[in-house]
């Protein structure tokens, strides 16, 4: 079967080299299924941020519209806050007024004596 010591060492050669491509074969396949849970991953988290941005920008036009109404309405209570309260506000003024004169005029009566 073997001739010489040179067709042990070729047998041992091709025997190592098939292993060596074994190992290589196995580390290719095991590198290829890393990358692909990665991108699995990556692929996941692109889609939870996705929605985490859509729900932020959901919320952000709910709290604009929000903001717009409310505005409104501070607005329409502001007018009708004034309306009443100033209005009453300068009718007491003016209700007080004559009063005001009177006393004054009074007052430099007395002053005049």
């Amino acid at each position: 079967m073997f001739e010489s010591s040179q067709d042990l060492l070729y047998i041992v050669l091709a025997l190592a080299i098939l292993w060596v491509t074994v190992f290589l074969c196995w580390l290719l396949y095991q590198a290829a299924r890393v990358l692909r849970n990665a991108n699995r991953i990556v692929e996941s988290l692109m889609h939870k941020l996705e929605l985490i941005v859509d729900a932020v920008e959901f919320m952000k036009h709910k709290v604009d519209d929000l903001t717009s109404g409310v505005g409104a309405v501070q607005r329409l209570l502001g007018g009708a806050i004034e309306r009443f309260i100033v209005s009453k506000v300068s009718k007491k003024m003016t209700a007080d007024e004559p009063k005001v004169k009177r006393k004054a005029r009074a007052t430099r009566k007395r002053g005049d004596s």
